[in-house]
């Protein structure tokens, strides 16, 4: 089934708002778990420097550079853990992002074939007139052939016949031809 029919268009089919809804959506969730890691490492390296200022006050230095290494750990730790995942969410959202312009591009490319044929097929359909040779009502594709066909006089040249005839692009540009002269009466004018 197609995804539109010309000429009325299943907009529903095409409708590509729900994608953009959907990757923002995601987007916006990815900013939010960023801001709640940061929120959540600067509240524990806070913690822990509290601790390690009151062990410092209370004169017990050995806890304290006990904190400092645990600061350091947790911190590392977080960071590689909040790294990790926005990197997983990154490359889901690119692969969403792929999936989903593949998508639309799909979308695309039907609706305009569709809309290519169905236009072809109307400017056919549609486009008749009378046959000036030929007095009858007909396709104007017709019409053009039997045109050219009446008033060509056999005079023109084939490319065989332009190269057989060994010209130079000078003596070609001197003589100044139409392409009306050149395809009707070339073999005349030419030589």
């Amino acid at each position: 089934m197609a995804y539109f029919e010309f000429p009325h268009t299943r907009n529903y089919d095409g409708d590509l708002g729900w994608v953009i809804k959907k990757l923002s959506e995601v987007a916006n969730t990815t900013a939010y778990l960023e801001e709640e890691f940061a929120k959540i490492v600067v509240l524990t390296e806070q913690q822990i420097q509290n601790m390690i200022d009151a062990a410092i006050k209370a004169n017990n230095l050995t806890w304290a550079q006990e904190l400092i290494n645990l600061k350091a750990q947790i911190t590392t730790e977080y960071q590689g853990y909040v790294t990790a995942q926005i990197n997983a969410l990154t490359v889901y959202i690119d692969n969403q992002d792929i999936y989903y312009n593949g998508l639309a591009e799909g979308y695309a490319a039907t609706a305009l074939s569709e809309a290519k044929d169905y236009t072809d097929s109307q400017v056919i359909t549609y486009t008749m007139m009378i046959n000036p040779i030929t007095g009858v009502y007909e396709d104007v594709r017709n019409v053009v052939d039997d045109i050219v066909y009446y008033f060509h006089t056999g005079d023109s040249l084939t490319a065989l016949e332009y190269d057989t005839l060994d010209l130079t692009a000078s003596y070609y540009d001197g003589k100044q031809l139409t392409a009306y002269d050149y395809d009707f009466n070339g073999k005349t004018l030419l030589p």
